[in-house]
């Protein structure tokens, strides 16, 4: 039975009945611990198992074992580590995994990280965007985002078209530098890829000029009282009044954005897999019950874009018409 992680970002669907899982691949040397490194060895180690499935454990097992991995990291996050390895050490029980620790080359620090992502931030934004070759790169992209750039309503592909072309730039860069993980969108956007600083800038340029769809997906609008409230006290300083965000200040588009998207994300910030998210965002994602984040993710994604930024009815991207 193959394991239950994969690469780069925790994503999960249904296939056949069978529960996919992808997280971050880890490569580890066997070796003594050093001291404040506990915790994170033993998470390597059960990532490593949910990954290859070493010892063959039951699907059963595995499921309950990624339940326990994610509130361990939750734990440790909020400082309690005893719990936190006490919920860790479920993992080592039900799959039957001994304890090692790894001495690891040292990883860049998130404050480097951040750094790279500046740097090319700004070596995009200074530069001229030539929107032809934005159209060339975009036509790899399109395989997910579509020849629209509306996404998918499933929340497994965001809605890009319109997105302010900074926050477009900023989230490039973030990929690239490391400082955001998806395990589909990575390879899309290396240099190897795509290219240097100036085809972010032109990618970005012509993502930015793509009209909206308003057929996102939406949540259940049962509770939009409570999500409008909430949006008023948490949102609307940064967001904008109707979800319009800001090009200025690096603030995204959140106007008919995919609800599952959100939710995805909201919960991505909740687990740290949101390493590029503001510290008010994490803190928002950690403050909200399940209830009242679905109740406030539900009421943005029904916010609407200006005219002048929507699609017509049936519009269709004339540049991929053969």
């Amino acid at each position: 039975m193959k394991g239950l992680l994969g690469q780069q970002g925790i994503i999960m669907r249904r296939k056949s009945s069978r529960l996919i899982l992808a997280a971050s691949a880890l490569s580890t040397l066997i070796a003594l611990p050093a001291m404040g490194n506990i915790f994170q060895d033993e998470l390597d180690q059960v990532d490593f198992a949910l990954k290859n499935n070493p010892t063959h454990a039951l699907q059963q097992s595995l499921e309950s074992c990624l339940a326990q991995r994610n509130s361990a990291v939750k734990l440790n996050k909020m400082g309690d580590e005893v719990r936190a390895r006490r919920a860790l050490q479920y993992c080592f029980d039900s799959l039957n995994l001994s304890k090692t620790y790894v001495v690891r080359v040292a990883a860049p620090s998130q404050r480097e990280l951040l750094a790279k992502a500046k740097k090319e931030y700004d070596q995009a934004l200074s530069l001229t965007p030539d929107a032809a070759n934005g159209l060339a790169i975009y036509r790899e992209c399109a395989a997910c985002h579509e020849p629209e750039g509306w996404g998918r309503t499933t929340g497994s592909v965001p809605q890009i078209a319109g997105q302010h072309r900074t926050v477009i730039i900023k989230q490039l860069a973030d990929f690239r530098a490391g400082n955001r993980d998806a395990v589909l969108m990575v390879p899309y956007a290396t240099v190897e890829s795509i290219g240097g600083a100036q085809a972010v800038a032109d990618v970005a340029e012509y993502i930015s000029t793509l009209e909206m769809s308003v057929e996102n997906g939406v949540g259940s609008g049962e509770n939009l009282a409570l999500g409008e409230k909430l949006y008023r006290e948490h949102c609307l300083e940064c967001h904008g009044e109707n979800g319009e965000g800001s090009n200025d200040d690096l603030i995204p588009r959140l106007q008919a954005q995919h609800y599952k998207y959100m939710v995805r994300q909201f919960k991505w910030l909740r687990e740290g897999a949101r390493r590029n998210a503001s510290e008010e965002m994490t803190a928002l994602s950690m403050a909200l019950d399940e209830d009242e984040m679905e109740a406030v993710l539900d009421y943005a994604s029904r916010l609407q874009p200006n005219e002048e930024y929507r699609a017509p009815p049936g519009w269709k991207n004339p540049d991929f018409e053969q």
